[in-house]
């Protein structure tokens, strides 16, 4: 029978090796762990291929352009930067002609504070005019839901005089509580806005450089980034919604152009699909493929500064599609498609 003391012993060397196993054993576990991770960076897993849930996609459809200059690629660190090989492509679904049209329009028109019957020169156009001071006027197509207002303000002079801006950020304040009342902001629109300052010239509107020196404030609302990736119309710089506000405090004469094209993305229908390289799109635009912005300079040379990903913005697509931006000097911006050309139908 074991004495004590042989007890203590065998309890004394069970502990010690017991305490030397689990150090050995929670090492290889780190070590081994860190030896997995290194391998693992070093021999990624091959990403499943992209989902194509639409099936080979219709390709863009540009606008036709109307001249290009001379483009040299001049970017900051000298090379083409590296770009994912895949981008998620949404559905955007057409509007179609329906029962509800006219009522929907004719609430619209309420809201924007056209309370007559309209002219209907079209089974879906129709007009609306106020016989007020500023001769309001309100074109939309009821099925697409996109209409122009306008209003004469050179009518009324004393709108110059009204021009008190406090701020950037007060105006669209303003210009969101106006759309929000009337139904007319969206959630994906309600954060990319642009302010541009206009004075008025020879009763025309010019761009200005300062808030102080402006008669209106032009607002332009565009669709917003999707996951850091920025959404980019036709015209750059305008607008999927654009209003043009006054000083005044009456909404008659607040507003005194409002054009609003807003179209749906449906974000939750959506495939992601093979695109090109950055050296590929480089390639197909330097040699004549997808679009010079109409503002872009036509002629002489242009630099290109920056190329990023985006996503075309477009009201005749049926998909919102990524694209290629080739930002230059004098406000050059250029766009080519970003899909793989393996994956558009021919």
């Amino acid at each position: 029978m074991a004495t004590l003391t042989e007890t203590a012993k065998v309890t004394r060397k069970a502990i010690k090796y017991g305490a030397i196993a689990f150090v050995a054993i929670t090492l290889l576990w780190f070590i081994g762990g860190a030896a997995i991770r290194y391998y693992q960076a070093l021999n990624p897993p091959t990403p499943p291929p992209p989902t194509m849930d639409f099936g080979l996609l219709p390709p863009i459809q540009f606008p036709k352009e109307t001249g290009r200059p001379k483009l040299t690629l001049e970017l900051p660190t000298g090379a083409i930067p590296e770009f994912p090989d895949r981008m998620k492509v949404f559905y955007a679904p057409t509007k179609r002609s329906g029962f509800l049209d006219a009522d929907r329009a004719i609430e619209t028109a309420r809201a924007l504070g056209f309370l007559f019957q309209p002219d209907q020169p079209t089974e879906t156009k129709y007009i609306w005019t106020n016989q007020d001071q500023l001769s309001s006027r309100l074109n939309m197509d009821i099925v697409s839901g996109h209409f122009k207002l306008t209003r004469v303000w050179q009518a009324n002079p004393a709108l110059l005089a009204l021009s008190s801006f406090t701020s950037d950020r007060q105006v669209i304040t303003d210009i969101n509580n106006y759309l929000r009342k009337g139904g007319l902001l969206p959630g994906d629109i309600d954060q990319e806005q642009k302010a541009t300052y206009l004075a008025a010239v020879g009763g025309q509107l010019t761009p200005t450089i300062s808030l102080s020196e402006a008669d209106f404030v032009q607002i332009d609302f565009f669709r917003n980034n999707y996951e850091g990736y920025p959404f980019y119309r036709p015209e750059p710089d305008y607008g999927l919604v654009r209003a043009i506000v006054s000083g005044s405090r009456d909404q008659a004469d607040k507003i005194i152009g409002l054009d609003y094209n807003y179209t749906t993305v449906d974000y939750l229908k959506m495939g992601t699909y093979p695109i090109k390289t950055g050296e590929v799109a480089w390639q197909e635009f330097s040699n004549g493929g997808g679009l010079v912005t109409d503002k872009s300079p036509k002629t002489g040379n242009i630099a290109i500064r920056r190329i990023l990903l985006g996503y075309y913005d477009s009201p005749s697509q049926s998909y919102a599609m990524p694209i290629y931006l080739f930002l230059g000097d004098r406000g050059f911006v250029g766009y080519v498609s970003a899909v793989s050309d393996s994956v558009l139908k021919k």
